[in-house]
């Protein structure tokens, strides 16, 4: 099923209009800007005591254990319960294995073990929310401004992107590691208060089937859409090759080939997220202007790959932050991109399920080649060469693709 979307030009202040988006996007933005320290936490955490890229690896693994196991059971959730409950859980969940966290941080009873049962912890409440904002979007917003709403989404990770990373570097060096963690409890509480107002349409699909037909509901659509199959089978290819290797690297390579401390590894990371704000702004501007969407995420996938190469052979914190903000360039039309085609071309009855699919690869796929790399990193001794073998992987891929599906090149 194809959603028409027509090609008009849509303006934010329209978006934040509407009271539920507005609200959505706030409690969105704030997740995200946990998330973008708290991954980068957990690996300097572990780098502070000793560990090394496959320890990290280990650490960002088992926090997507939670995703692989309960991701599909809540869209079958998000599709028939009250979205909102399911948020609500996520965010008191979130803040207060944050809280314990930075309170063991804080007190010098943090272990590498206690890093572990934390960061899995953490994987549960970020498995029971992401697909549910995810699928809340289509149902609050009009399908001829669905694009828009998706961009100003991304424009909203971006900011995350930048700015926890920003803020995360000087509490580092402020309070130290534990300054960090503290920092996430307390963007959560805001979250969580952002979430009392909200109040969301009631679920479309009432009809329910066996909990296996349930689960399996968002695959077997993947499966018989041949466009969405093949992007979901590119898209886990750029989270092995690319997303992977970065969350488990990037840290290492910054602090060990670019000699970067923790305040200045933050502000590198930043710059991924400038990048793609830049590019999240201008398809906001111009989205009737792009057509064929599905090249552009190919294309903004082998350019990717072409950066990631140098990328991890560079040596200086200049050359460092200029390739990371290219590469955000790129990584702008993947995250914009690849929920406008999946949501363009899915049915409502089935969003939750397929948006739930699309978190499970987004936060579980992602830790479990994590933990690939960072075995791999670990074996050939090379953590900047892993990561630029990774980015030749993914530009061969992203040109497979683009030479021979003629059908994923077009989709709208």
């Amino acid at each position: 099923m194809s959603i028409p979307v027509d090609r008009v030009r849509i303006r934010s202040s329209d978006l934040f209009a509407i009271k539920p988006f507005r609200l959505l996007w706030a409690n969105s933005f704030l997740f995200i800007l946990v998330q973008s320290t708290q991954r980068f936490a957990f690996v300097w955490l572990a780098l502070e005591l000793g560990a090394k890229s496959d320890i990290s690896g280990l650490i960002l693994f088992v926090m997507g254990i939670p995703v692989i196991l309960i991701s599909l059971i809540v869209g079958v959730m998000s599709d028939h319960m009250n979205r909102r409950t399911l948020l609500v859980v996520s965010q008191a969940g979130a803040l207060a294995i944050t809280i314990v966290i930075a309170w063991m941080v804080t007190t010098g009873n943090i272990t590498i073990s206690w890093a572990i049962v934390g960061s899995f912890i953490s994987g549960i409440f970020i498995a029971i929310g992401s697909p549910v904002r995810s699928a809340i979007v289509p149902s609050i917003v009009p399908s001829d401004k669905l694009v828009g709403a998706i961009a100003v989404n991304t424009i909203g990770s971006n900011l995350g992107l930048m700015i926890g990373p920003a803020t995360a570097g000087p509490a580092i060096a402020a309070w130290g590691i534990e300054g960090a963690f503290w920092l996430q409890a307390a963007m959560h509480l805001i979250g969580f208060i952002a979430l009392i107002q909200l109040r969301l349409p009631p679920s479309v699909n009432l009809q329910r089937r066996r909990m296996r037909e349930e689960i399996f509901g968002g695959l077997n659509f993947i499966r018989g859409h041949a466009e969405v199959c093949s992007f979901y089978v590119l898209l886990s290819a750029s989270i092995l090759y690319m997303m992977a290797p970065w969350i488990v690297l990037g840290p290492q390579i910054a602090k060990e080939q670019a000699g970067a401390s923790g305040s200045q590894t933050t502000l590198l990371f930043a710059m991924l997220g400038v990048g793609q704000f830049v590019v999240s702004m201008g398809i906001l501007r111009f989205n009737h202007k792009l057509v064929q969407k599905g090249l552009w995420f190919i294309c903004g996938l082998c350019w990717g790959g072409f950066v990631q190469i140098a990328l991890g052979q560079s040596r200086s914190i200049a050359m460092m932050g200029l390739l990371l903000f290219a590469w955000g360039l790129g990584g702008g039309f993947y995250m914009n991109l690849s929920q406008t085609l999946i949501q363009n071309n899915t049915p409502p009855a089935v969003m939750g399920r397929v948006m739930a699919v699309h978190s499970l690869l987004m936060s579980g796929l992602a830790p479990i080649g994590a933990l690939l790399v960072g075995i791999i990193a670990r074996r050939v001794d090379s953590a900047p060469l892993t990561f630029s073998v990774a980015g030749v992987l993914m530009l061969m891929t992203a040109i497979y693709f683009l030479l021979t599906k003629k059908n994923l090149r077009s989709m709208a």
